[in-house]
């Protein structure tokens, strides 16, 4: 199917006409992915709407169907992570200054999306920033009635009460987690242009807590959160307790420090993911451009590194490409997503600046090996999120595309770094089929286009029978 062309200034086409003029593909025939396109650029936000957009891939994997979009609340910034309930009837985003968008999802009539969305705070009193507090990373307990928010700005972990009908219910608790102090060698470098630019503190992101990801275990006893300021694992105790309140985790593991050529000190711990079985855990680095394995203890709740770290780019492109100031961590590249498959045999994490999705096999110990493959092109530029709609499909978001004017070889104006004119750079959701025995990825031609899709989520497949 061809890739489907929407207006580049905030979607000009409205939720009810794109409702009436696609065709709703039965449940049991597809599978219900949720993206959000976030049309922002750096430094400053764009003026554009951020959408939430229902789409379906058929059972085949040849057609990708937009079936419904709706605007984001109007100033909603920085979208970066949904979560779906277990039946697929709530969906819950991160929304800047809004603190926590939630939306009704209707799975009678395909999972449309029902407007508007009930917003709810996360702290109790926002930052004047822009961003606010800047959730950037959500996941729900197993019974469902707690929501864990990462505030990277804030540097602080809130827990949200949720009621029976999925909205949160008095005031959110907060953990404030400590700092040790900005690395002497961060401190000389001092900071980037792009972070100058938008205000940033010296040695941003490592100057102080900046938690980024959180991961409940599925057996529903632990809750651990990622800092990329610190670069520190915390695990808590579920239900939360004092550790919480006094900001002093059960248990804390500093992830490893980046290699003495890298720009910053520590790995930037950014997201993580547990093993469908819960025995290991999954951390995809921003800062160094590595992927971490670690051993989860279930009784204890202790993490242990399982081998030594991998890289995502290649190091000699790593040598080769100089520093980017008007990134805010000034280097070639810094990771994004990380995705684990179902099955629990593969590891993928996205790098935005090598623009490519990085496979890698589980061993039996936990420990990683690079796929045969290692490295596939992402389809566009600068790829953030991933999910896996089931075993077979990968799904990739990229936030922006290539000038295709650019990159014909030889052609008029070509310019391998170029992208497309402000306006006109669209990103897009890519479908990539999975070899379950090896773990190469391959583009199956499915795409669709938007500007700067920069997060997917997919609906828990028991919800879509």
């Amino acid at each position: 199917m061809f890739p489907i062309q929407l207006a580049h200034a905030g979607f000009s086409m409205s939720s009810d006409t794109l409702s009436d003029s696609l065709t709703t593909q039965p449940a049991a025939e597809a599978g219900r992915i949720y993206c959000v396109a976030h049309c922002y650029g750096a430094p400053l936000p764009d003026h554009r709407s951020p959408s939430l957009s229902l789409l379906t891939l058929d059972s085949s994997g040849k057609e990708l169907t937009l079936v419904q979009q709706v605007t984001l609340p109007e100033g909603t910034l920085m979208p970066l992570s949904q979560v779906i309930n277990r039946t697929a009837t709530r969906l819950y985003t991160t929304a800047g200054t809004h603190g926590i968008a939630c939306y009704e999802l209707n799975p009678a009539d395909g999972g449309k999306i029902l407007e508007p969305p009930v917003c709810f705070a996360v702290t109790p009193e926002p930052l004047p920033t822009p961003y606010g507090v800047m959730p950037v990373d959500i996941a729900l307990d197993k019974t469902e009635e707690k929501l864990f928010v990462c505030n990277f700005l804030a540097g602080t972990l809130s827990e949200l009460t949720l009621n029976a009908e999925g909205q949160a219910v008095g005031s959110p608790k907060i953990c404030s987690l400590e700092h040790p102090g900005l690395p002497e060698k961060v401190r000389r470098l001092g900071p980037s242009a792009a972070a100058q630019e938008l205000g940033f503190p010296e040695g941003f992101p490592e100057d102080a807590s900046h938690p980024h990801g959180v991961a409940c275990h599925p057996k529903g006893k632990w809750m651990v959160a990622c800092d990329l300021g610190t670069s520190c694992l915390s695990v808590f105790a579920l239900p939360l307790g004092h550790s919480f309140q006094t900001g002093k985790p059960d248990f804390v593991l500093k992830a490893h420090r980046a290699p003495e050529s890298n720009r910053h000190y520590s790995a930037g711990t950014r997201l993580i993911q547990f093993s469908p079985c819960g025995n290991w855990l999954f951390s995809v680095n921003e800062l160094d451009h590595t992927v971490s394995s670690y051993h989860f203890e279930e009784t204890t709740g202790k993490l242990a590194a399982t081998g030594a770290p991998q890289m995502t780019v290649p190091q000699d492109w790593l040598d080769q490409v100089p520093p980017r100031p008007y990134m805010y961590n000034a280097q070639p590249n810094y990771n994004s997503g990380l995705a684990v498959s179902p099955d629990g045999r593969h590891v993928y994490c996205s790098a935005r600046g090598h623009d490519s999705i990085a496979g890698f096999s589980i061993n039996s110990n936990g420990s990683l090996t690079p796929t045969r493959q290692r490295w596939t092109p992402s389809g566009g530029r600068t790829p953030w999120s991933l999910a896996f709609l089931n075993d077979e499909y990968l799904l990739v978001t990229n936030q922006n595309a290539d000038d295709p004017d650019a990159r014909r070889p030889c052609g008029p104006g070509s310019d391998p770094d170029r992208l497309a004119p402000l306006g006109r750079e669209p990103g897009n959701l890519l479908v990539m089929q999975r070899d379950a025995s090896d773990g190469t990825l391959r583009p199956t031609g499915v795409r669709w286009e938007a500007p700067h899709v920069i997060s997917v989520q997919v609906a828990p497949s028991s919800s879509q029978s």
